[in-house]
């Protein structure tokens, strides 16, 4: 009988010569092969991916920035709109800033690749088995700055696989410096902070760059990173500002483990106290401050188109510098509160009294102040710039100093509708703003400057408009603005009615000029002001006099 023919097989499996369950258990050779064709696979897939994948656009929301407004200083921060972010450059991150952030988050990110592999396997396991609670990250500084800049927060493993890919693509391409400072600017710190240029002055009033000397703030700028919705509770949170308190601990001591603080400074910081929060910075004197600037750009654009506009400054990613200074502010909003406080609520004629207030600079024009109403998320309307009221005495001065028909010149008619210069008699109504400026020029003997609030717009470091402090000579007022040796003006031209000490306070206040109006709206509250007479001594008439003398002591010429 022939032998029966034995066909060969490459896998021998089912196994031949086996019996029960035996035959169907895998030889160790059958499950080396598999195991090396399959991690062959997995690794030709993954290169592959990698030679494909492209660095995505970085997200919209991550490089969105605020537009932020500072006084005249171009340091002190008054308000922002957009989104609150402000990119900056590593060099104006101050390297104990960095050495925080780095201790707190990624120790080894000089050193070692973009990508941790014992993190994504702690990661793949918890995700996997549920023991993490929610999925978790396990990340590198070089990853979370992928996942916040390029893809989302979507916690999927399809995501944390692209994470992978566009971190060592990253890592291969960018410099480190390049990826921190990306990281930096994108990472949020609650309070409404994206960035570490916002957080600093979220928590602690101040650019970055003023952190230099600071690494017991530095440090704590950096423990908030891990959990900040958690930590900014802090303050109402006694679990949470433990928590903060020991994370903070963490950061200093790995510092210390870095060799970038000393055992002895350590011992030497002292657990920095955040400035208190404000859930809206546009709350006072601040969004007064806001629209005016803003308002000043929309005017200069229709002159000159290069000049960014409201909309276009509303986007983000400008600086816009005011000619504020933060003294006057306060003075006159202190004056105008003090002489508001002596009306008596019970009276008609003093319900609903508004006080406007006005200081600009001889020399520029600049706005250095004003007092605009008590507050602008309670009232929008501008009194110092929107309100017109009778100017009393200050009136007096202008009509017997400018002839009539040149007021035009002070820009004093160029007044909405609503708001116009009013010439009934000897009485001259209009705004704060205009009338100090107007009074500006008479100190200039006809020098007269357009009155503005915005300094210059930066843009990228870059100033992208400057103001041009302009004059305008008003036209044949030599002959009335001739100086006086014994109160500095013309006593023919302040007229017998203006007390010569008041008049004398005009020309010896800091080298500014101030106005103020004094208005009331009418219980029917449709909007007609209802004119209110100045007769000294009046509460408008003390505002003024006591925010000259505050302005004078503060030296602000």
């Amino acid at each position: 009988m022939a032998a029966r023919h034995r066909t060969s097989r490459r896998i021998d499996y089912p196994r031949r010569g086996r019996q029960g369950l035996r035959r169907w258990l895998p030889s160790w050779k059958l499950l080396l092969g598999l195991t090396l064709l399959g991690t062959g696979l997995l690794v030709t897939a993954f290169f592959v991916a990698l030679s494909v994948v492209k660095i995505p656009q970085p997200n919209e929301l991550a490089v969105q920035q605020a537009t932020i407004f500072e006084y005249a200083d171009g340091r002190t921060q008054i308000s922002h709109v957009g989104m609150n972010r402000r990119s900056v450059p590593i060099t104006d991150i101050p390297q104990v800033v960095r050495n925080a952030v780095l201790a707190a988050e990624d120790r080894g990110f000089y050193s070692e690749p973009g990508v941790s592999p014992l993190g994504l396997i702690r990661a793949l396991k918890n995700n996997l088995t549920g023991s993490g609670g929610s999925l978790q990250g396990g990340s590198t500084i070089t990853q979370q700055y992928v996942k916040n800049y390029y893809l989302s927060q979507q916690q999927t493993l399809s995501r944390k696989f692209e994470e992978l890919l566009v971190s060592i693509k990253i890592s291969n391409e960018l410099p480190k410096d390049t990826i921190l400072q990306n990281y930096l600017n994108t990472i949020f710190f609650a309070r409404g902070a994206y960035g570490i240029e916002a957080a600093a002055r979220a928590y602690f009033g101040v650019g970055v760059n003023q952190l230099a000397n600071e690494p017991a703030k530095a440090a704590y700028l950096a423990a908030v990173i891990q959990s900040p919705y958690y930590y900014a509770t802090a303050d109402k949170d006694p679990e949470a500002a433990q928590a903060l308190h020991k994370r903070w601990d963490y950061v200093v001591d790995g510092m210390v483990e870095q060799g970038q603080l000393t055992a002895q400074q350590r011992a030497q910081l002292v657990y920095p106290n955040p400035v208190q929060y404000q859930a809206d910075d546009m709350g006072g004197m601040n969004g007064y401050m806001v629209d005016a600037a803003m308002g000043n750009l929309d005017r200069l654009h229709k002159e000159d188109p290069s000049v960014p506009d409201s909309t276009t400054v509303a986007q983000g990613g400008y600086t816009v510098v005011t000619t504020f200074r933060p003294e006057v502010m306060r003075a006159a909003q202190k004056a105008a509160g003090d002489s508001l406080s002596t009306l008596d609520p019970n009276k008609a004629a003093d319900k609903n009294v508004h006080i406007g207030v006005a200081a600009v600079d001889d020399a520029t024009g600049e706005v250095l102040g004003f007092y605009g109403g008590p507050d602008y998320l309670k009232q929008g309307f501008n009194d110092a710039l929107q309100g017109s009221g009778p100017l009393g005495k200050v009136g007096d001065l202008l009509l017997k100093a400018v002839p009539p028909d040149h007021l035009a010149d002070l820009g004093i008619d160029n007044i909405d509708s609503t708001h116009r210069m009013k010439l009934d008699g000897e009485v001259l109504a209009t705004t704060p703003l205009r009338a100090a400026a107007a009074l500006s020029s008479l100190r200039n003997l006809g020098d007269y400057h357009e009155p503005h609030s915005v300094a210059k717009v930066i843009r990228d470091g870059q100033v992208v408009w400057q103001a041009d402090t302009r004059t305008t000579h008003l036209r044949g007022s030599e002959p009335l603005m001739e100086r006086s040796s014994d109160i500095g003006f013309a006593p023919a031209a302040l007229g017998t009615d203006i007390p010569k000490q008041w008049a004398w306070s005009l020309f010896d206040n800091g080298h500014m000029s101030v106005a103020v109006t004094m208005f009331a709206t009418p219980p029917d509250g449709k909007g007609n002001r209802a004119m209110l007479g100045m007769t000294d001594p009046d509460p408008a008439i003390r505002t003024w006099n006591v925010l000259s003398g505050v302005v004078r002591s503060a030296g602000t010429g």
